[in-house]
C-alpha cells in the first residue's frame, strides 16, 4: 500500500488508487504487488493480474477482473461504488 498511498493519485475516471487498493484487498486472495509499468497490480492465483494506476479506468479494467475472480455474482454497479468507496461490503 506504500506506494500507491504515496503517489495520492487517481485513475482515469476519478478513483483513489488508494481506494481501489483497500477494496481489493478485502477480496479473499488478492494481493497487491509493485509493478513495473503500472504503480502495482492486483493478483490473484490463477488469474492474470490487473493493473493499477492513473491510466487505468476502473469501470474498464478492474471491474471485469473483479467480476472474474469473485465466485458471488455482482453487477459491475455495486463493484463500481466499491471500488469508489474504497471498501469491500461482500466479503
Amino acid at each position: 500500500m506504500d506506494k500507491i498511498t504515496m503517489a495520492g493519485n487517481k485513475t482515469r475516471d476519478g478513483i483513489k488508487l488508494s481506494h481501489i487498493e483497500r477494496a481489493l484487498l478485502r477480496i479473499p486472495g488478492v494481493e497487491i504487488e509493485s509493478g513495473s509499468k503500472h504503480v502495482a497490480k492486483a493478483v490473484y492465483p490463477g488469474q492474470r493480474p490487473c493493473p493499477i494506476a492513473t491510466s487505468t479506468d476502473a469501470r474498464r479494467m478492474i471491474v471485469p477482473w473483479v467480476i472474474t475472480i469473485t465466485s458471488q455474482v455482482y453487477t459491475a454497479a455495486q463493484i463500481y461504488d466499491a471500488l469508489r468507496a474504497g471498501v469491500w461490503p461482500y466479503a
